[in-house]
């Protein structure tokens, strides 16, 4: 896959994990559940690797703190698992 369609799957990825965030989520205790996040997480981590899927989960969560959609514990749950779908399943 070249470098710049990489780059767009990417940027729809995070677009899509942003817009989902906005309609599907759930309280769970102290964090917020978004669904559509896990699965774009899950899908980036098939289709374009580690790295990229890392990025992206990295990416989602600042923009979903940045806007006040999300909580901070976004950024260990989206990275930590983005790696481990891609290695260990």
């Amino acid at each position: 896959m070249g470098q710049v369609r990489k780059l767009t799957v990417m940027s729809v990825f995070i677009a899509i994990g942003i817009v989902g965030s906005q309609f599907i989520w759930f309280p769970a205790g102290v964090a917020k559940a978004y669904p559509v996040q896990h699965a774009i997480n899950v899908m980036a981590a098939i289709s374009l690797g580690t790295g990229p899927a890392v990025l992206i989960a990295f990416l989602m969560a600042l923009i979903r703190n940045l806007l006040g959609l999300g909580t901070l514990l976004a950024f260990p749950g989206g990275d930590d698992w983005s790696f481990f779908r891609r290695n260990f399943i």
